[in-house]
């Protein structure tokens, strides 16, 4: 199985969590960093850019931004130009499921709806034959484009599938602020510094 977003080694990374850019900021020293990277990258060294009321760049150390005493720390980050260069090149992220009731038959078929009752992915056939059942009338199946429309979603489809990185790795958390899941080995690699990731199985919000 494979994780929600895939990438390539050619697609460009954030030099701080070397993960895909998500709303990417570039500094006048022209490096660029993930919004949420550069943000975290502030609030860890907030009482130094207090004083100095600027940053330097991660990776070059220039100096970037000036900034008014009447502008918190907390919205830096947004201040710097988005990328649009790099925007552009980010790929968009899709789905990479099987239907479980078909791939436990020996088949691999794509998959098209979810079941939050049941908990599976299910192809077109397989969805109708649910509907069908007196019992499973009441389920609730969402689209894979539904699944893709809010974080909640996206964290239960992620639920049980094995990182792309790491092929032995379950994937056990949900970074927000890169809005990706990842295994424990990408989290302490490249996400121990966001600022919102949950835990998959222990903190797993409802779906509705």
């Amino acid at each position: 199985m494979a994780t929600i977003i895939t990438h390539t080694e050619d697609e460009p990374t954030c030099p701080i969590c070397m993960g895909l850019f998500n709303v990417p900021r570039q500094l006048p020293c022209a490096h660029t960093f993930c919004q949420s990277c550069l943000q975290s990258y502030i609030t860890s060294k907030a009482i130094e850019h207090e004083n100095k009321r600027c940053i330097e760049c991660p990776v070059c150390r220039k100096t970037a931004g000036h900034f008014t005493e009447n502008k918190p720390t907390s919205e830096w980050a947004s201040s710097f130009p988005v990328d649009t260069v790099i925007q552009c090149m980010i790929p968009k992220s899709k789905v990479d499921r099987v239907c479980d009731a078909c791939t436990a038959e020996g088949s691999s078929v794509t998959a098209t709806g979810f079941c939050v009752v049941c908990e599976e992915a299910m192809c077109d056939d397989c969805a109708k034959f649910h509907r069908k059942q007196k019992m499973l009338k009441s389920h609730s199946i969402l689209t894979m484009a539904e699944l893709l429309s809010n974080p909640q979603n996206m964290m239960k489809l992620a639920e049980g599938f094995t990182c792309l990185d790491h092929e032995d790795e379950k994937l056990n958390f949900y970074c927000n602020d890169h809005k990706i899941a990842c295994c424990g080995i990408c989290y302490f690699d490249s996400h121990n510094t966001c600022s919102k990731v949950r835990k998959l199985k222990e903190d797993l919000p409802a779906v509705t």
